[in-house]
């Protein structure tokens, strides 16, 4: 369920994804949803970082998003 308030690193684990209904592990906000904080899977994270580095025509964004899937591979162990 979205909120104003962002969720704690333990409630986060407690909702599912806005996506996927998987476990979230992160959350986002966007203007046109109000603002309000949704919770986002790992998978689906990494899918939303994509599509935002693409959008902004990041240099070298495949290098990035690699270096953040380890990332978030790494803070999931």
């Amino acid at each position: 369920m979205p909120r104003k308030k962002p969720y704690t690193q333990i409630g986060i684990r407690r909702i599912p994804c806005a996506r996927c209904g998987k476990p979230s592990r992160y959350q986002w906000q966007i203007c046109a949803l109000d603002n309000l904080h949704h919770g986002v899977c790992a998978q689906c994270d990494v899918e939303l970082n994509a599509a935002v580095l693409q959008f902004f025509k990041v240099p070298d964004w495949r290098n990035k998003l690699l270096a953040y899937k380890e990332k978030a591979r790494e803070q999931q162990l």
